[in-house]
C-alpha cells in the first residue's frame, strides 16, 4: 500500500520534471549521475538558510527522511546517508525525493489527506516528491541512450522501481 502524504496544489508530472530540470542546471551535472550526497553538501551555498542535518535511526524511528520545507531543513537517517554514499539507489532516491518537498513544497498550503476520500494522485505530496525524485536523478537526454531498463539503472545509480516511475509516467 502507498504511503499518504498531505494534500497539495495539483501538479502535473509535466510541470514537476520541469522544476526538476531546473534544479538540475544549478548543479551544471556533467553527466548522467547525480552525486547527491554532493548536492546535499553544496546546497548550503546555493540556498540562503537551507541545512540538513544526519540524524541516527534512534532519533528518526521509521522515518528515512524528513523534510520541513519552510524552515529549508532536511533530516536524513544516518543510514540513508550512509546508503546514499556507498551507491545504494534505493537512497539516492531517499535524498532526492526529500529534495523534490523542499523545492516543491515551500510555502505551499498543506491539508491532511483523508484515504476514505479519493484524491487526484497529482495532489498528494508524496507522488509529487517521488515524481520530482525521478526527473532529478533521471535526465531525459541520457534516457534516450537507454535501451532497457537495466540501461537506466546502471547509468543513473537507481532501483528497477525508480527506473519505472520515470518510464511510465
Amino acid at each position: 500500500m502507498r504511503k499518504l502524504g498531505i494534500k497539495v496544489p495539483p501538479r502535473s508530472t509535466k510541470e514537476i520534471y520541469g522544476i526538476a530540470e531546473k534544479v538540475r542546471s544549478v548543479f551544471q551535472l556533467n553527466g548522467p549521475y547525480v552525486p547527491i550526497d554532493n548536492i546535499y553538501e553544496v546546497m548550503p551555498d546555493l540556498l540562503t538558510g537551507f541545512n540538513y542535518e544526519i540524524l541516527s535511526k534512534e532519533e528518526m524511528g521509521d522515518d528515512e527522511g524528513v523534510t520541513y520545507p519552510n524552515k529549508k531543513l532536511i533530516h536524513i537517517r544516518e543510514d540513508v546517508y550512509e546508503g546514499a554514499c556507498s551507491g545504494s539507489g534505493r537512497d539516492r532516491f531517499t535524498m532526492a525525493h526529500e529534495l523534490g518537498h523542499l523545492f516543491l513544497h515551500t510555502n505551499v498550503q498543506f491539508s491532511r489527506l483523508n484515504p476514505a476520500a479519493p484524491t487526484k494522485i497529482y495532489m498528494d505530496s508524496e507522488w509529487q516528491a517521488d515524481t520530482f525524485a525521478s526527473g532529478f536523478l533521471i535526465d531525459a537526454t541520457y534516457l534516450a541512450k537507454c535501451y532497457s531498463i537495466q540501461d537506466v539503472v546502471s547509468m543513473f545509480g537507481i532501483t528497477k522501481s525508480a527506473a519505472n516511475c520515470r518510464l511510465w509516467k
